[in-house]
C-alpha cells in the first residue's frame, strides 16, 4: 500500500472565505471523515488503515483538520474539505498525507481556501511538503499527464513551490513541492526532509526496500 497525497481534483476557482473555518479534528471525528469521505475519495491502494493513523496521532506525529461552512438558516455546519498530515518535529516539517474537497463542492474554490487556512493553522511549522505524482515520466498517456499537471498547477496557484527533489515510494514516482510557512527557505535540503518525515512512519528496513530519493 502506498501513501496518498494530494487533492482529488484541481480546484482553482476564486471564492470568498467568509463563513469557512478550520478546526483540528478529534480522533473520533477524524475516523468518521475517514469512513464517510476519505475511503471513497482516494483509490483503495492509497488508503492506509485508520489504525496506523491513530497510532501516529497518539505519538503526536499526525494531525487532522476539517474545513467547515455554516450557511444562513443551517443548524449544523457542513464539512467542505479535510487535510491529514504527517509531522516531523525534529525538522519542524509536515507532509500533506491526504487532502480533498468533499463531493459536489469540488471546482468551486474550496480547495484553495482550505489550503490557505491550513497554512495559517500550521503557523508554528517551517513548511508543508506535498508529494505530486511525476508528470514528466516517459511513457505517460496524455490524459494522465494532464491530470497530474492540473494538480501541480493548483498547488502552484496556492503559493507552493516545486523543488528539484524526486522520490519513489511503494513503486510510485513523485515530485516534491513545499508550501513555506514559518521558514521561507523550507524548500532547502528537501531530500533530507522527506526522508526524515517518513522515518516517523516506517522503520529503516521498510524504507530501504520501499523508498528512494531519485533526484535531489
Amino acid at each position: 500500500m502506498k501513501p496518498a497525497c494530494g487533492i482529488t481534483e484541481a480546484d482553482d476557482t476564486a471564492m470568498d472565505r467568509a463563513g469557512l473555518y478550520a478546526g483540528e479534528l478529534t480522533i473520533n471525528v477524524a475516523e468518521e471523515i475517514y469512513e464517510k469521505h476519505l475511503k471513497g475519495d482516494f483509490p483503495p491502494d492509497e488508503v492506509k488503515p485508520f489504525s496506523i493513523i491513530k497510532e501516529m496521532w497518539l505519538k503526536k506525529n499526525y494531525y487532522m483538520y476539517g474545513f467547515y461552512e455554516k450557511g444562513k438558516g443551517q443548524r449544523e455546519e457542513t464539512l467542505c474539505a479535510y487535510a491529514f498530515l504527517l509531522a516531523d518535529h525534529k525538522r519542524k516539517m509536515l507532509l500533506l498525507d491526504y487532502f480533498a474537497v468533499c463531493g459536489q463542492l469540488r471546482g468551486s474554490g474550496y480547495g484553495s481556501c482550505a489550503l490557505a487556512m491550513l497554512r495559517e493553522e500550521c503557523a508554528d511549522w517551517s513548511g508543508i511538503m506535498i508529494e505530486v505524482e511525476d508528470d514528466e515520466l516517459p511513457g505517460l498517456d496524455e490524459e494522465t499527464r494532464k491530470v497530474r499537471q492540473r494538480r501541480i498547477a493548483f498547488y502552484k496557484g496556492a503559493d507552493c513551490q516545486m523543488t528539484t527533489t524526486r522520490s519513489r515510494l511503494w513503486g510510485v514516482d513523485y515530485r516534491i513541492m513545499v508550501l513555506p510557512v514559518m521558514d521561507s527557505q523550507a524548500g532547502e535540503d528537501m531530500a533530507g526532509k522527506i526522508r526524515s518525515v517518513y522515518q516517523c512512519m516506517y522503520d529503516d528496513a521498510v524504507l530501504q526496500k520501499r523508498f528512494a530519493i531519485t533526484a535531489k
